[in-house]
Parts: structure tokens; C-alpha cells; sequence
């Protein structure tokens, strides 16, 4: 389970990628991240910079712990999942309604990987895993803008 690889750990959260539905459980902890910069007011531009910077590190920690799995996209993985979901909510204002609508959207798009989201994990190691991710955030970013043009 646990490797001589400090990026391993990083890239799995500690245990929480060794779990049942580890994606699904680390987005929502993301979620409650999210949540959190939002009550405290920090501007989008930062919330911008925090997620360029977690996408950053998520290339990095991944591309280094990958050879561990010895598996294209393995799913012990997770901190992808951090990173799309930071993608899901910029740009939006954030409640509890968008949150939730935000939640499934990414979880949906990442899971069944539509509109040719599946062809990222052909891209080569680190690349491939988190850029499925990004891509899922984006459509779930554009499902909340549609949603609020509605609501």
C-alpha cells in the first residue's frame, strides 16, 4: 500500500485512494475546501492562482508516483479529482445548490467520461490522469453556467 515514494501518498491523499469510491469521497473533501475559500472572500483571481497551482503540483506529485502502480490511470490516484473540481467552480458564485449541482456534474463527466473525455487517458502518465479531470471540471463548469441561467 504505502511506498518509499514520498509522491505516492501525496498523489493517493494518504489512504483515502485506497478506499471504495476514493474519487468520490475526495471530491467531496474538495468540495468542503472550496466551500471554505468561499466564506472567507478570497477573490476569483486567487482562487484562479490556487488552482493553476494545484493542476501544477497534481502534474508533478502524479508523473512521480505513477511508475509505483505500474497501471496507465490507476485509480488509487485522487488528487486529479482535487483538481477538477477546483476547475468545476471557477468563475461561479458559489451556494449550496450549485455546489450540489456541481458535485454530481464533475462526478458524472469523470466517471463516464462523454464527449471525448475518454481519449485523455491516452495522453502519456501525468498528462493523460489529470487532464480527464480538468476536462470533466470544464464541463461541469459549463453545466453550472447553464444551470444559473435558469435558476
Amino acid at each position: 500500500m504505502w511506498s518509499k515514494n514520498i509522491f505516492v501518498p501525496m498523489a493517493t491523499l494518504g489512504p483515502i485512494g485506497y478506499f471504495p469510491a476514493s474519487g468520490t469521497i475526495v471530491s467531496f473533501i474538495a468540495l468542503l475546501f472550496i466551500y471554505f475559500f468561499s466564506s472567507i472572500g478570497i477573490t476569483q483571481t486567487t482562487y484562479v492562482l490556487i488552482t493553476f497551482f494545484l493542476a501544477a503540483l497534481g502534474f508533478y506529485v502524479i508523473g512521480k508516483s505513477i511508475d509505483h502502480f505500474r497501471l496507465c490511470n490507476p485509480s488509487e490516484i485522487v488528487f486529479d479529482e482535487v483538481i477538477g473540481c477546483f476547475v468545476t467552480f471557477c468563475y461561479v458564485p458559489l451556494s449550496l445548490p450549485v455546489l450540489g449541482i456541481g458535485f454530481v456534474a464533475f462526478r458524472f463527466f469523470d466517471i463516464v467520461k462523454p464527449f471525448g473525455i475518454k481519449k485523455c487517458n491516452l495522453l502519456y502518465g501525468s498528462l493523460g490522469i489529470v487532464m480527464d479531470d480538468i476536462f470533466a471540471g470544464l464541463f461541469a463548469n459549463i453545466v453550472i453556467q447553464i444551470a444559473l441561467h435558469f435558476l
